[in-house]
């Protein structure tokens, strides 16, 4: 491999990589936005008479991670 192809594998290769950080930076903003409304949801869910065994199984998960979520809004 010669020098300059080095140096263009070397360019691509660095463009790749800021695309790859700029998408996980951009998911990352996503997923965070889709946690803080699954949280709100779980709320809303209880307090309209949803069981923590509903919420659980609606979730997806765990027993303490719905409690602690329900903690959360309470302070």
């Amino acid at each position: 491999m010669t020098v300059v192809e080095r140096a263009e594998q070397k360019a691509v290769l660095l463009r790749q990589a800021v695309d790859l950080v700029e998408r996980l930076r951009e998911n990352e903003e996503e997923r965070e936005g889709l946690l803080v409304r699954r949280d709100g949801s779980c709320r809303q869910l209880k307090a309209a008479g949803a069981s923590i065994k509903e919420l659980q199984e609606a979730f997806g998960m765990s027993r303490s991670r719905v409690q602690q979520i329900l903690r959360e809004a309470n302070g």
